[in-house]
């Protein structure tokens, strides 16, 4: 969770306040007092885990008073006091005011004393008792800032610093008697929250509401979907009817299920009934892509090759890259006998979906139709490696095999890719892509190794071979690949773009940049030049031309599930952080577990405050994938800003553990220390962060930050030296600057720095005055007013 800010105003203030006192005797002696009384609330779900916290305070015999949102989705509420656990029964509530009472069968603890609800005057001292993030019981102190006794909803501001799990605990007195209940900080500060009056749990004890009435949740909706897809992959197409048919009955407006009706209907060879199911699909959702494929198969069967070439065009409009969309076609030019057209049309396919065992097999029904037996069978031989073990394709294997002249040789050509110049080289490059895509890049590379030998002239396999050597970090070889592939052929998209892949894994962005303009100006209707050019603008931070990208991809047709997460990071650069969330959604109802959509979610929540919600994602980032440094560098800026230091400091050390070269993590781990007040580790983590990336602003304002409060201003000064070159006028740098030269008494030049820092803001100049004074700053006091 990068920040690209400097950060202003609370680091000065920081600065200047590291030094303040420990708690007060007057917190302590609070504390001993009340702490008997002031329990922990968990509450748990129907499973009996626990999910969530928070706190209470007793007020009357087995009776504990708490903040209704702590406990109002819980299944079961138990309340811990010292070392004994208790189930709690919810008996009442004032929900406006979010105060509930609790009954706790064989409690002991004794009730606190309730503080008159007239006697609360500004200014009292007031010291706030809960358990915030679960630690156990904890003190904070400071002062009622303010009291609104209107009604219906009275409530206390008060300064008393609070964080997570201390809602429902006590605001007391000095004398320990009851002020109010803690409700909610305010803000993102915690050093202001609301609390609920004494009064009101006064009449709470007297009277109130009965709980809500809890709803049973509904039973979970049928998996239709993947129920459907499990018969179709099965071919079970009675059952598919079947399911269809419930499913339209469950869900009338449910496209999908008349698109799965309109399958079944025809594979069972029933394409008039098929075309009305294809039909309904289409009036429910317009762009079905299967619904217009289906119609267009069942249209053609009828004999209606033109509404059924109609039909398929709006398919291909609504997926261009669907593979289908040329393999019918195919298929109905080969029905035709239109062999040359056909074969055509199934290479295509295969492009699109090379490791589809349908597309290879019907190319071998086409190359078996033009009498070309060796083809035809390498064909069927990858269709039989890629998962089609049927009867007929083993049986068209061996008869291609012996009309080629000699079974075993045949067979060891395919393996080896051997075969007749160009055409042999062609059916290498499309074994050695699928091989490629599958994983197994060995086999991948020695494919292309004997497409390049065999057809050294075809630009198609040099693009193959960087393809395979760029995947496997052989960086130089696959460049030269790819040289020689665009001299042969001209520009080539897949080539263009798996090079600036190439080079923007090297940060060679304005080369790879060069790559993906051409490949989205030589090929503007397809939607990998600008998926290339969308990738390299956002690496660029060239955010609003990447977003204008992929939006040009959007239409071309759907993203891969990466550029989905690259064009939501684009949207969040260019300020469109709501446009970027609406786009992650979308991601994450396809793949919910898509490492990128959950750092990149983290990310935009973060921007907008909401940590405990990125927290949650990188949570889940670091199930998905646990070693990445990037999430836990993420997860330990997120734990800081939410005042969880110490496991924020954890977090981060991981972090600079996993990517040690990496400059973001150090920094984020220095700011991390300096706030846990380790100014040696912190000090340390920024002058890594520095040397690795001098040029980051926000490491030198920490790390002079961090020399001040260790009262080094001569090294503080070699950092504002540098920070004053970036940010001449920045009020922060200027102040740190002025509390250096204090410190070595240069009051001449301290005056002169702080007439400019009065000059360039004139509330913080004088907030640093006061606060120097108050610390004691040597000549603080001869700054001007």
């Amino acid at each position: 969770m990068r920040r690209h800010d400097v950060v202003c105003g609370v680091l000065l203030g920081l600065a200047v306040r590291l030094a303040l006192a420990d708690e007060t005797d007057e917190a302590r002696q609070v504390f001993a007092r009340v702490a008997p009384s002031v329990l922990t609330v968990r509450t748990l779900d129907a499973a009996g885990r626990e999910d969530g916290q928070g706190s209470g305070v007793v007020v009357g015999r087995e009776q504990v008073v708490t903040a209704c949102h702590v406990i109002e989705d819980a299944r079961r509420i138990r309340v811990v006091a010292g070392e004994q656990a208790f189930d709690a029964e919810w008996v009442r509530r004032n929900a406006p005011l979010d105060l509930c009472l609790l009954r706790v069968a064989g409690l002991k603890a004794l009730p606190v004393k309730l503080r008159s609800g007239a006697d609360q005057p500004v200014g009292l001292p007031v010291y706030a008792v809960g358990n915030p993030l679960g630690f156990g019981l904890a003190v904070s102190a400071g002062l009622l800032a303010g009291v609104e006794r209107e009604q219906p909803y009275p409530h206390l501001i008060n300064t008393a610093a609070q964080s997570p799990g201390s809602s429902g605990g006590g605001l007391f007195d000095l004398e320990g008697r009851l002020v109010g209940i803690s409700r909610a900080i305010m803000g993102a500060a915690q050093n202001v929250s609301r609390a609920i009056p004494a009064a009101a749990v006064a009449r709470l004890l007297e009277s109130g509401d009965a709980p809500p009435q809890r709803p049973e949740p509904p039973a979970p909706e049928r998996a239709w979907v993947a129920e459907a897809e499990v018969a179709e992959q099965g071919a079970r197409w009675t059952a598919l009817e079947n399911l269809a048919r419930n499913w339209l009955i469950a869900q009338p407006t449910a496209a999908q299920a008349a698109a799965s009706l309109a399958t079944a209907l025809l594979m069972s060879n029933r394409p008039q009934e098929a075309e009305g199911a294809a039909r309904r699909a289409l009036g429910l959702d317009p762009f079905h892509v299967g619904a217009w494929a289906t119609l267009a198969r069942a249209l053609h069967l009828q004999g209606r090759t033109a509404e059924a070439e109609e039909a398929l065009g709006k398919a291909e409009a609504g997926f261009p890259a669907n593979p289908n969309v040329p393999f019918f076609r195919a298929e109905w030019l080969r029905q035709a006998g239109r062999l040359v057209e056909a074969g055509k049309l199934s290479r295509e396919a295969i492009l699109r979906s090379p490791s589809s065992s349908s597309l290879w097999r019907q190319l071998g029904l086409i190359e078996e139709a033009q009498g070309r037996p060796a083809e035809a069978a390498r064909a069927f031989a990858v269709a039989a490696r890629l998962g089609d073990a049927s009867d007929e394709v083993r049986r068209r294997l061996t008869v291609n095999h012996f009309r080629a002249g000699d079974l075993g040789q045949a067979s060891r050509s395919v393996q080896r890719g051997e075969g007749a110049g160009r055409q042999g080289a062609l059916a290498q490059i499309l074994l050695g892509m699928t091989e490629f895509r599958q994983g197994r890049i060995k086999a991948a590379e020695e494919a292309m190794r004997r497409a390049v030998e065999q057809a050294p002239e075809l630009g198609a396999a040099w693009g193959g071979l960087g393809m395979v050597l760029a995947g496997t970090q052989r960086s130089a070889e696959a460049e030269r690949a790819f040289e020689r592939a665009l001299a042969l052929d001209g520009p080539n998209l897949a080539v263009l773009f798996n090079r600036a892949e190439l080079r923007r894994g090297q940060k060679r962005l304005e080369e790879a940049l060069a790559d993906a303009r051409l490949a989205s100006e030589s090929f503007p209707a397809q939607i990998d030049g600008w998926r290339a050019l969308g990738r390299v603008l956002t690496d660029m931070r060239r955010y609003a031309d990447a977003e204008s990208a992929y939006e040009t991809a959007a239409g071309l047709g759907p993203l891969p599930l990466d550029d989905q997460a690259t064009r939501a990071e684009a949207q969040l650069g260019n300020g469109h952080g709501e446009l970027a969330l609406k786009t992650l959604k979308a991601l994450e109802e396809k793949d919910p577990r898509f490492l990128r959509m959950c750092q990149i979610t983290a990310k935009v929540l973060g921007q907008r405050g909401d940590m405990n919600g990125a927290l949650a994602y990188l949570e889940r980032a670091l199930e998905i994938e646990p070693a990445n440094g990037v999430t836990w560098s993420s997860k330990g800026y997120a734990l800081v800003k939410l005042g969880r230091v110490a496991e924020g400091v954890q977090a981060l050390e991981t972090a600079v553990r996993l990517e040690p070269g990496v400059a973001n993590p150090w920094i984020n781990l220095g700011e991390a220390q300096l706030k846990n007040r380790n100014l040696a580790r912190a000090i340390q983590a920024l002058e890594k962060a520095i040397s690795l990336e001098p040029e980051a602003m926000d490491a030198r304002l920490f790390l002079a930050q961090a020399y001040l409060v260790a009262r080094l201003p001569a090294k503080t000064r070699e950092q504002t030296a540098q920070l004053f070159r970036r940010l001449p006028q920045a009020p922060q740098v200027l102040g740190l600057e002025v509390v250096a030269l204090l410190m070595q008494a240069d009051l001449p030049a301290a005056r002169s720095m702080f007439e400019r820092m009065l000059a360039a803001a004139p509330d913080m100049a004088r907030q640093l005055r006061r606060q120097a004074m108050a610390n004691g700053v040597a000549g603080a006091a001869s700054l001007p007013e």
